[in-house]
């Protein structure tokens, strides 16, 4: 029998329900019994048995019984695991790819979940607040965005944090050429799809009336700077000459930023199933920010 006749027999539907079970094990994981999962998916004991064969003779697991202790994972390669559970592509909302930072993010990620055999689809989506939706909605299985951030919504869990100027470099005060910082009359460009700039520029300018508070995303931040409608930011630096073309000084926000504001995490709903173990392969180590850090060095072309 073939394998695609195995995998469309009733052994092989068994062997991906234990495939999708085993999608969160690693080695050395007890498993359940021949006869808890016989009664489980209400198969005879000789389904569940071939089913088992089935994917050892793929190479997909190794289970090894160690008599009244019962059966333990002795080996498995998740790719393979992934593949039997259904093979679908995991989803993670991403920053859009506007500085060689998040180029470096996405091209780690796509070198990361490739090398673990897991599909991949990013999606770019402008600003940590619609990223979030996105989780919760459920369009997206993970999103990546500063630890600064993901702390704000009490409903994420972090499930890697790749560690300080992963996500930017640092923040400054970008004001206007001619304006000082303490000017009471500043008006300032505030985005409100980005937690992180809402709150540093809030912390920086406390009380800052409304009619001084303009609402501007990152794609119009040279825009409303070159026709006066704006005069300060605060803003990622790692990419403000290349969006600000405008004459402007740049003063640093002393005593605001922090490792929480410069680290990129990748997050999942903390309601959310639990991370599938060829995930976590994905993203340990440190193969994403390692190829993060090359891209924004100019050693690796971007690549996701």
């Amino acid at each position: 029998m073939s394998r695609i006749q195995m995998l469309m027999s009733k052994a092989g539907t068994v062997a991906h329900l234990l495939a999708v079970e085993l999608s969160t094990a690693s080695a050395g994981d007890r498993m359940a019994t021949v006869q808890e999962l016989s009664e489980r998916f209400q198969v005879g004991k000789g389904t569940v048995q071939a089913a088992l064969a089935l994917l050892e003779e793929a190479g997909a697991v190794e289970i090894r019984p160690r008599g009244k202790l019962g059966t333990f994972v002795a080996a498995i390669d998740h790719g393979l695991i992934w593949e039997f559970a259904g093979g679908r592509s995991i989803s993670v909302a991403m920053p859009l790819p506007y500085s060689r930072r998040y180029e470096g993010l996405a091209t780690g990620m796509h070198t990361a979940f490739q090398q673990a055999g897991v599909p991949l689809t990013l999606m770019f989506v402008r600003g940590s607040t619609d990223r979030m939706r996105a989780l919760r909605e459920e369009r997206a299985d993970f999103a990546v965005m500063s630890r600064f951030a993901a702390l704000s919504d009490p409903e994420l869990d972090v499930v890697r944090d790749f560690g300080p100027h992963s996500y930017v470099g640092a923040h400054g005060l970008v004001v206007a050429e001619g304006r000082t910082p303490d000017d009471p009359t500043l008006r300032v460009a505030v985005d409100p799809a980005s937690v992180d700039q809402a709150e540093l520029t809030a912390a920086v300018f406390p009380g800052l009336p409304p009619a001084q508070r303009i609402e501007v995303s990152y794609n119009q931040l040279n825009r409303y700077f070159a026709d006066g409608l704006v005069d300060a930011t605060v803003w990622n630096l790692d990419e403000i000459d290349a969006h600000i073309s405008s004459p402007v000084t740049v003063h640093p926000v002393e005593g605001l930023e922090d490792d929480a504001t410069t680290s990129a995490v990748i997050v999942a709903r903390r309601d959310a199933d639990a991370v599938p173990t060829a995930v976590k392969v994905a993203l340990e180590g440190d193969l994403v920010r390692s190829a993060a850090d090359d891209v924004v060095a100019g050693r690796l072309i971007p690549t996701y």
